[in-house]
């Protein structure tokens, strides 16, 4: 399971992340989004996962 860190503190409608927070990806940030929160600088962004190139024979 990846975890995001909070930037910038944020609440949703069910619960308030404080700066410096692990954010599960199950969670429910409604109203918002993942790409919202990290657009606005709120979340740190992800890395994208490195593709994997099929093993040579």
């Amino acid at each position: 399971m990846n975890m995001t860190k909070v930037l910038k503190p944020f609440n949703t409608r069910v619960q308030r992340f404080a700066a410096g927070a692990d954010v599960p990806d199950n969670a429910d940030l409604s109203p918002h989004t993942l790409e919202g929160l990290t657009s606005e600088g709120f979340l740190e962004a992800q890395p994208k996962p490195a593709k994997s190139k099929p093993a040579a024979a």
